[in-house]
């Protein structure tokens, strides 16, 4: 029961730390990314606490530009909401996450 109570404590508190946009109103793109996106999926996009989102890593290969918009806006799972970013800024980590993409 102790470990259960701890990995749900510890699974919060990192959570808690990939969310909160913060003072993002003049990031777009790549700067955006590495200020919000990498906590949780790495310094390189490689992966971490969400899943790789970096060169060759096909995560959004599939999926069109609103369904990922979607994604960013509701957070689903584990990801926080990121519905504090404006459209333009979503549309810049989109670009931001297809370039590095096609470059796997």
């Amino acid at each position: 029961m102790c470990r259960a109570v701890t990995f749900v404590v510890l699974l919060v508190l990192a959570v808690a730390g990939c969310g909160g946009v913060g003072a993002t109103d003049d990031l777009y793109g790549e700067e955006l990314v590495e200020q919000v996106c990498a906590r949780c999926h790495g310094g390189n996009l490689e992966g971490g606490i969400g899943p790789a989102l970096g060169p060759g890593s096909n995560a959004a290969i599939n999926l069109t530009d609103e369904q990922i918009a979607g994604v960013i806006r509701v957070g689903p799972g584990a990801m926080p909401s990121f519905r504090g970013l404006s459209d333009d800024q979503v549309a810049s980590v989109i670009a931001f996450l297809r370039s590095v993409q096609a470059e796997g």
